[in-house]
Formats: structure tokens, sequence, C-alpha cells
């Protein structure tokens, strides 16, 4: 018969692995679930990408694409005459352009407080890519994306 040897944790071991996963919960869990941040993201990578497929529309479709920034939000729009392709008069923009992925008949996102601005505000792109202007947008006061006018080039900073 083998003499009382006992396995296990004592009281004091297990109260402090208590203590210490607490103190973890409290601490760093909060930042893994910050919902905030995965809303700057998802809002930062749908604004790129918005931004891309307007270049790449107004080259597929020979018409100009202009990309509206006001606030917090994005419109594609493009003109809604033929004859006015070539337009970079904010009046002929009219028409909403399609999403890529549902077929609608708006381009457009907003993200609730999550701030998008923009230098110039509008912008087009031509039916060879190229942007109007040198334009840098920041989402939520950091993340930034910038377009090279001469180019039509898309990237995040």
């Amino acid at each position: 018969m083998h003499k009382g040897v006992q396995k296990g944790f004592t009281l004091v071991e297990l109260v402090m692995v208590i203590v210490l996963l607490g103190i973890l919960s409290a601490t760093a869990l909060p930042k893994f679930f910050a919902v905030s941040s995965y809303q700057q993201q998802a809002f930062f990578d749908d604004t790129l990408n918005a931004v891309r497929y307007a270049q790449k529309l107004a080259v597929a479709t020979g018409c100009n694409v202009q990309v509206s920034i006001s606030a917090n939000a994005y419109v594609l729009k493009q003109p809604d005459v033929r004859n006015h392709c070539l337009s970079n008069s904010p009046a002929d923009f009219t028409l909403l352009a399609r999403h890529p992925g549902t077929g609608e008949a708006s381009y457009t996102h907003s993200e609730t407080g999550v701030s998008l601005t923009s230098n110039p505000a509008t912008f087009y792109f031509d039916a060879l890519g190229r942007a109007s202007a040198d334009v840098q947008l920041t989402v939520a006061g950091i993340k930034i994306i910038a377009v090279v006018g001469d180019t039509g080039f898309v990237y995040a900073l």
C-alpha cells in the first residue's frame, strides 16, 4: 500500500490563479473587444476599395467617375448622359455608380462615429485611370489613403 501522497493544488494557489485571471480580464480583454477599432478598420478598407473601384470603373466604361467625400461618407457617381462622359463639372455627375458586389444602383457608405475627410473633398478619375488631383483621404484621423493624380495610383499610407 502506498503512503498518502496527495497531488493537486493548494487553496492559496487556486486563489492566486483566480486573482491573476481577474486582473487580466479587467485590463487586457477590453483591448481585444473594442468595437470602434474594428469599425475604423472596416470603414478604412471599404473606402480604400471604393476609391480603387472608382478608378477601375472609369477605365472600364470610358467615362469619368467622381468620388465625393463628406463628413463620414463617400459616394461614387458617373455622368448620366453619355455625351458628358468626359465632363469634370460636378453638375454632370448625377448617376450613382452601381455597387460591384450587389449590383445596387448606389455605391455609397457611411460609418457613424468614424470620421472621413479628404483634400480635395471631390475628385474624379478619367478614362485613362488618372485622378483629377493628388488626393489624401483620412479615416478616423489616423489612417490615410493617398491617390497620385498623374497615375491614379491608390494606396494606403
